[in-house]
């Protein structure tokens, strides 16, 4: 008994509603990394160009699409949860990094849309990014690897993406 506590194994014989100690293995590294990963380049990117990681992903997807998004529709595609979404953007708007405007033909909507301040901002933040990105994760693993792990997490991303409620199916 002992010696299947030690090697991660609680039963005798290979089970079909568990994974092995490797994949066990390949998800705690993943989720230590991504983890880690995810608090250094948070830090970082406040540090460096005085936002948050959860700012830059809104001013990603407001990047992609100059003539703004609806309010629930960038809640949908932050990566982040969307609690205290419109928190964020409110001290976005407060930032001057983004405003609010209201549509001629739908005044019932919110579009949250790009300043210049937060166009500048974003440039700025982009290079630190990269930078951080290439440090912390990319010069750490040969081109081989690279490709092994998109492939890997492709799969991974095709099944777990559209089982993340409220968030859009791509």
């Amino acid at each position: 008994m002992s010696e299947q506590l030690h090697s991660g194994s609680s039963q005798v014989g290979p089970s079909l509603s568990s994974p092995s100690a490797e994949r066990l293995r390949a998800w705690r590294l993943y989720v230590e990394s991504a983890l880690a990963l995810v608090d250094v380049l948070d830090t970082e990117l406040e540090r460096d160009a005085g936002i948050p990681l959860r700012w830059y992903d809104v001013l990603v997807h407001l990047e992609e699409t100059p003539e703004g998004l609806r309010m629930n529709e960038l809640a949908d595609r932050i990566l982040y949860s969307k609690s205290g979404f419109t928190r964020v953007v409110d001290r976005m708007e407060e930032a001057g990094l983004v405003r609010r405007v209201r549509p001629d033909n739908d005044r019932r909507s919110i579009l949250v849309v790009l300043t210049d301040k937060g166009r500048e901002t974003m440039e700025t933040a982009r290079s630190d990014h990269r930078k951080a990105i290439e440090q912390h994760f990319s010069q750490h693993l040969t081109d081989s690897d690279i490709k092994a792990l998109t492939k890997a997490l492709e799969k991974v991303s095709d099944h777990a993406r559209p089982l993340r409620p409220g968030r859009i199916r791509s």
